[in-house]
């Protein structure tokens, strides 16, 4: 049950928007640890285990790549691990590499789970009448990604091929484009009167459990990043790795986590509640 998706768009919009700027811009181990977790188990919440393991495996390997990748290339650091020829392998190298790929698996989950909260009509719902065109296009690029997984099992499963499928997926792609904007041109998209504002297929009102929600999200945010900024606690990977934290710090971690689990932590009481009501009937 995804109660968090019930919220009004711009509340599951400004919650990706500050999760995501929290996680790009404080280059932190424990952080990026937080984010990754809470991100996976959100994704594995929406999806199900069965449909969202593979998909978190692979984003988990992503980390392996980028660390080994950053190790080989990159030979920064005092801690060597072993030698490939005259080139050190360092451990700082590759516990930022590490990290690295941490940031990316925890981006890639992230924009897995927005894709599922925040539909193209709550975006045009949220942005159709500020910013027609942006609504639009950004709607259709998360729908295109979607549709192209579906496609590429309905020719797997229906066919057999083994080549020829990117030539394939382009074709329906591009069909599908040519069919889409037919319809909206014979629709009359773009020959609106001036004043006339655009109607959603998604109404919803904007309500106080909404407005409550939003302010405990601007302030986890805004003052999770205040303390950490403020606080002593750092983290720098070379020459050697250095970690230095304080108790501010550890509060703004608490923060930090209060703030990335919020969404599963809703979701999972709407669905003990319904499973209360349904166990009384």
């Amino acid at each position: 049950m995804n109660g968090f998706s019930k919220y009004h768009p711009a509340v599951i919009f400004v919650y990706f928007v500050a999760v995501t700027a929290i996680t790009i811009f404080i280059f932190d181990p424990v952080l990026l640890g937080i984010s990754l977790i809470s991100q996976s188990a959100l994704y594995l919440y929406l999806k199900g285990m069965s449909e969202g393991i593979s998909f978190v495996v692979k984003c988990l390997g992503m980390v392996v790549v980028c660390g080994g990748i950053n190790a080989l290339v990159n030979h920064r650091g005092v801690t060597v691990l072993c030698w490939m020829g005259e080139l050190p392998v360092t451990a700082e190298c590759l516990f930022y590499g590490c990290m690295t790929g941490v940031l990316l698996a925890a981006s890639l989950l992230m924009f897995g789970c927005c894709s599922q909260m925040m539909t193209s009509e709550k975006i045009l719902c949220l942005f159709g009448n500020q910013l027609p065109h942006a609504s639009l296009l950004f709607s259709m690029a998360l729908r295109l990604i979607p549709k192209i997984r579906r496609d590429y099992k309905k020719i797997r499963e229906n066919h057999k091929l083994q080549k020829g499928i990117l030539t394939t997926l382009v074709g329906l792609a591009l069909e599908d484009s040519l069919e889409m904007g037919t319809a909206m041109r014979d629709r009359g998209y773009g020959s609106r009167l001036e004043g006339k504002r655009r109607t959603s297929i998604y109404t919803r009102r904007f309500q106080s459990r909404d407005l409550v929600l939003m302010v405990c999200l601007f302030l986890a945010a805004s003052v999770g990043m205040g303390m950490y900024s403020c606080s002593k606690t750092r983290f720098l990977a070379f020459p050697y790795i250095e970690y230095s934290q304080d108790g501010m710090g550890m509060a703004a971690y608490l923060l930090f986590v209060l703030l990335f689990f919020i969404p599963l932590g809703i979701n999972i009481r709407e669905e003990l509640r319904w499973r209360l009501i349904v166990s009384k009937i």
